[in-house]
């Protein structure tokens, strides 16, 4: 196995199938849908084993790191049986997978809400550090909800207490299904994101994002434009891992719609949307991005959100901005890792609907103005 990188970009998935009930073959699926970074089965009864370990092959054969699942290890267990019970799992579950290359993280909790299961999963971490060899992995809420101090106190508590490798926080309001509801669904999501990409650069930690593939009680199917704004508006502010929810169907579900394999194993056209926009991402804008770090990200005739507008002759490197009928712009600038001269800027059309004719003009020593049409929520990237 390759070293994992966890400053690089990666695309994941959130999976919620039994390990009894689903084995290696779900591996090349995903790898084939764009993600480089696995989340395994769910480990529930000793049977379901044998195919955690053929997952586990798998994603070495495949170069793809791997979050393991096992119940054994959530924050349930902790806070329901206790510490002593707590540590024995944590020892055997090491004894099952200490042997797996691919083995890279393992799944304690998704969302904690409450002051009692942040301290429980600030615990679980604690302990999965000192008994074993195993990398702790916590998923966050969003905080949008939330007053802006308590907001500022659970990201102080995450990142000072968890101690991850990353930031990674689920926000689906960017795609509500009712119209009524998307101008708040947006400044939700806009808000999350500065809070989350402010708090990264305070810890530095990469930000990542659970991104809306499926649609399900208030939140659209999501078309394949919003697949791509998703991707491109995360990136322009920084954002460096996505997580796609969720790509399997569990049953038949009537308040969901739009996965990507459903209940009896077959591809979607939602397959072929979320692999193709995640290709063309790690393909045309990741390939890019990979060499610089983000300074910084300006809106343009955005109504939501708290990022700064950008008018002209406000920034040194970029004179003038345009967009047709108004068309709303996110504007990321980014720093080279290695060099600071170098800069790039990714100019994305920030309209989940309709396309965007835009025109963006470079000051500095080589002055240029470049003329674009970008579709709804794609972007170009300017190495300069």
């Amino acid at each position: 196995m390759k070293k994992f990188d966890v400053n690089g970009y990666q695309i994941s998935f959130w999976n919620y199938v039994a390990t009894h009930l689903q084995g290696e073959e779900m591996v090349g699926l995903m790898k084939n849908m764009g993600c480089n970074l696995y989340m395994s089965p769910e480990h529930k009864i000793a049977d379901g084993l044998p195919n955690m370990h053929k997952v586990l092959r798998r994603c070495e054969q495949l170069e793809m790191p791997c979050i393991v699942y096992d119940h054994r290890v959530t924050l349930r267990v902790l806070l329901d049986k206790g510490e002593g019970e707590y540590i024995a799992n944590l020892k055997a579950a090491y004894a099952d997978y200490k042997d797996y290359p691919a083995a890279l993280y393992c799944f304690i909790w998704d969302e904690p809400n409450s002051d009692e299961e942040y301290a429980g999963v600030i615990r679980a971490c604690e302990l999965m550090r000192a008994e074993t060899g195993l990398r702790p992995f916590v998923s966050l809420n969003h905080v949008g909800m939330r007053a802006e101090k308590d907001a500022d106190r659970v990201l102080r508590l995450a990142a000072e207490g968890i101690r991850p490798d990353v930031l990674l926080y689920n926000c689906y309001s960017q795609c509500m299904e009712e119209e009524c509801d998307r101008r708040q669904g947006l400044e939700n999501y806009y808000h999350n994101l500065q809070k989350f990409i402010e708090a990264g650069k305070k810890y530095n930690l990469p930000v990542w994002q659970s991104l809306l593939l499926t649609g399900h009680l208030c939140l659209t199917n999501p078309t394949q434009k919003q697949l791509r704004w998703q991707l491109n508006v995360g990136a322009a502010h920084g954002v460096t891992g996505f997580f796609w929810f969720h790509p399997l169907e569990l049953g038949y579900s009537p308040d969901a719609c739009g996965h990507a394999i459903d209940c009896r194993g077959n591809k979607t056209p939602k397959y072929d949307m979320a692999a193709y926009e995640s290709f063309r991402f790690m393909e045309d804008v990741a390939s890019k991005l990979q060499g610089y770090v983000h300074e910084k990200t300006y809106h343009f005739h955005t109504n939501e959100g708290e990022f700064e507008r950008f008018y002209a002759d406000r920034d040194d490197l970029i004179a003038q901005v345009y967009t047709e009928y108004n068309r709303p712009a996110v504007i990321g600038k980014f720093v080279g890792k290695t060099d600071p001269s170098r800069r790039a800027v990714m100019l994305v059309n920030a309209s989940q609907e309709n396309i965007c004719h835009a025109r963006i003009t470079f000051g500095g020593e080589k002055p240029f103005t470049d003329d674009v049409y970008l579709s709804a929520g794609s972007a170009k990237i300017y190495e300069l």
